[in-house]
């Protein structure tokens, strides 16, 4: 029987962790099970249970750069929306006599949450080699709670939860897309996360 590569993503989001000798122990072990169990979902699931191990670990002997990770956050991400929020009215302006006023607050609610969020998180993953997909998993996780705790005591009316919902997404979204983006560019998916998929 040949043997089965597991998903290149899941493995190469497994590469992006510090400990070098506990993922390349973790990655072997999953590489073996996933031979007996040939289940891409399966394979999926051991890869987040071990990254949130793991980032709970990098957490724990990390906490300074846990905290810096968020202030640089914080700075980047005042900054970029001071930058857009000019750009942004404009953009709302112009948008608001082609599509209506409706149309063109749903566009700026998702567009300018996204904007100001992916530069802080490129910003995190850049500042912060050491542990950089932990330090971005946090800036992602402390903005969720950030963000829809507001959501759960104060939104009442549909129109208005609908558009914190989609405000929320995006920025969480940037946030994801711009550290990952920081991330793959000092790990880009290469023959090392190759390698670990195949064993």
């Amino acid at each position: 029987m040949s043997a089965l590569n597991p998903p290149v993503l899941a493995t190469w989001l497994l590469g992006l962790m510090d400990s070098s000798a506990w993922k390349d122990a973790a990655a072997g072990d999953l590489f073996e099970d996933y031979q007996r169990r040939r289940a891409p979902g399966w394979y999926w699931r051991q890869v987040w249970i071990v990254i949130a191990f793991a980032v709970a670990k990098d957490l724990r002997h990390h906490w300074f750069l846990a905290l810096r990770a968020l202030v640089v956050a914080f700075l980047v991400a005042t900054l970029s929306n001071d930058l857009l929020m000019s750009f942004i009215g404009h953009l709302l302006r112009m948008a608001s006599q082609l599509l209506g006023q409706g149309p063109s607050l749903l566009i700026a609610g998702a567009l300018e949450p996204f904007l100001v969020c992916a530069p802080a998180g490129l910003a995190v993953a850049l500042t912060h080699r050491k542990c950089q997909a932990t330090m971005v998993l946090w800036y992602v996780a402390v903005m969720f709670v950030v963000t829809v705790w507001p959501c759960v005591n104060r939104v009442h009316g549909t129109l208005e939860f609908a558009l914190y919902c989609e405000c929320t997404v995006s920025a969480l979204v940037g946030a994801l897309v711009g550290g990952f983006l920081g991330i793959a560019w000092h790990h880009p998916l290469d023959r090392e996360s190759r390698r670990l998929s195949r064993g």
